[in-house]
């Protein structure tokens, strides 16, 4: 990722592209970390060792990949507003 004063700079000089594929694959992998460090017990065991309960609900990826869509979209949103786009369409 660049650092917000570089990525105004560059708006400044009127580049309107930027490539935000580590920032956005970065935002996915913390979204997942973030998950599993939630529950890890649901990434070692079907069911909890010590209470017996199921945990399914936990390590389902439909619920575990909503985290990630969660992480991906604020870091879009924050790329957004650092690219001065937020609200903004290249379609007329």
């Amino acid at each position: 990722g660049s650092e917000k004063e570089k990525i105004a700079e560059a708006l400044s000089y009127g580049v309107f592209k930027m490539n935000i594929d580590t920032d956005t694959q970065f935002a996915c992998a913390k979204g997942i970390g973030d998950y599993v460090d939630k529950h890890p017990e649901a990434f070692k065991h079907q069911i909890h060792p010590e209470t017996g309960a199921p945990l399914k609900k936990f390590y389902d990826p439909r619920k575990w990949n909503r985290d990630v869509q969660k992480s991906m979209v604020s870091r879009l949103q924050e790329a957004f507003h650092d690219l001065q786009s937020f609200g903004r369409s290249v379609c007329k």
